[in-house]
């Protein structure tokens, strides 16, 4: 089986008589998170829908118009249910393992949702939540949240409008929630973050931070990214890193210098530039009060202690020795939290580059 969503677009549209079924791909570095089809029939189908191929996932029907559902009935694991409760903003959730198939022999508008049990995961762990095992809900349940979020989407899948993909990213993580607490039987977490940041507002603040080291970082603005007031974004970062937002990206400004005096020929005034300081004379002082040394002195330290190390080893034997001793030479700021590689990882769900239209 495979693991992303396949059940969309044309596959979906034909297997309900429809042959120009729209659909939008939610995609982070080409693995598909999400498809999110829009499929209406004026007519209905008289016969059932045929088995698709099995897929780790969901497929969540959102009705947007009241349909005449009388005679209507699906069948899961091949048992049969008689459906005729539809209305408009109900939904259902169909495990796509379970070889669904569905009898729709009246007009319908409909979204359809496929969210791969990868993407349901990834939420959850990202959140710190257990895996969803299943997702229980009747057919026909009324859901005013998804049925929000299929009539907000739905003009941009018709119509094929590009969307930014940071919108992307937050939609999917509401569709996400809604799925997975309000049908996953999951528990909530009931211990309080000790006034410090949630998993997720510490992982965007990493997140902003890494990537504007060197431009113009504004509280408001990171307040804004983890949803909370400028005071309590202060607060809240000393709490969950032990140390001001001011002196963390000196710190982390430092340690990209280091890393540029090391491993580039950038004149120190194009590494000040580069690391985010304002100009020559703030990076020499701040390094200085920081590490004891303006930059210059460190450089000229390094370039020894590595020409002193590549003569002293044999030619094929230098070369890791010296690297190996390279590390050592400029440890990060004694101050710096101590930061893991994953701290820096985008959550696991993946960022949305942008939207794909079949």
């Amino acid at each position: 089986m495979r693991h992303g969503p396949h059940l969309f677009g044309k596959t979906l549209g034909q297997a309900f008589g429809v042959s120009d079924a729209q659909t939008l791909l939610l995609k982070s570095d080409n693995v598909t998170l999400a498809a999110i089809t829009y499929v209406t029939s004026s007519t209905g189908q008289p016969n059932a829908t045929n088995p698709q191929a099995p897929e780790k996932g969901f497929t969540i029907p959102v009705h947007l118009a009241q349909p005449i559902s009388l005679n209507w009935a699906s069948w899961v694991d091949d048992r049969y249910t008689h459906t005729p409760h539809w209305r408009r903003g109900s939904i259902g959730i169909f495990d796509l393992e379970s070889l669904p198939r569905v009898l729709r022999d009246t007009p319908f508008e409909v979204i359809h949702f496929n969210v791969p049990r990868a993407t349901l995961n990834a939420f959850t762990e990202d959140a710190e939540l257990p895996n969803v095992g299943s997702l229980r809900c009747p057919e026909g349940q009324p859901d005013p949240v998804l049925y929000h979020l299929a009539e907000m989407i739905r003009p941009y899948v018709v119509q094929k409008i590009e969307l930014p993909g940071l919108f992307l990213d937050h939609y999917l993580q509401m569709l996400c929630g809604r799925i997975v607490l309000t049908y996953g039987d999951v528990p909530l977490r009931h211990e309080p973050y000790k006034g410090g940041f949630a998993p997720w507002q510490k992982r965007r603040a990493l997140e902003v931070l890494e990537q504007n080291l060197s431009g113009d970082l504004r509280l408001s603005r990171l307040a804004t990214e983890c949803g909370v007031s400028r005071s309590n974004f202060c607060r809240c970062f000393r709490i969950t890193f032990g140390t001001s937002v001011h002196k963390f990206v000196v710190n982390k400004r430092i340690e990209r210098a280091q890393e540029l005096l090391r491993h580039s020929n950038l004149s120190i005034a194009e590494i000040a530039l580069e690391a985010g300081f304002s100009d020559q004379a703030a990076f020499s002082r701040t390094f200085a009060a920081n590490l004891g040394e303006p930059p210059a002195r460190r450089r000229a330290e390094y370039k020894i202690r590595i020409r002193e190390l590549r003569e002293s080893q044999p030619i094929k034997q230098a070369q890791p020795i010296v690297e190996e001793e390279a590390k050592t030479i400029f440890p990060p700021p004694g101050s710096s939290p101590t930061l893991h590689r994953s701290a820096y990882a985008l959550s696991r769900i993946g960022r949305i580059a942008g939207p794909t239209f079949q």
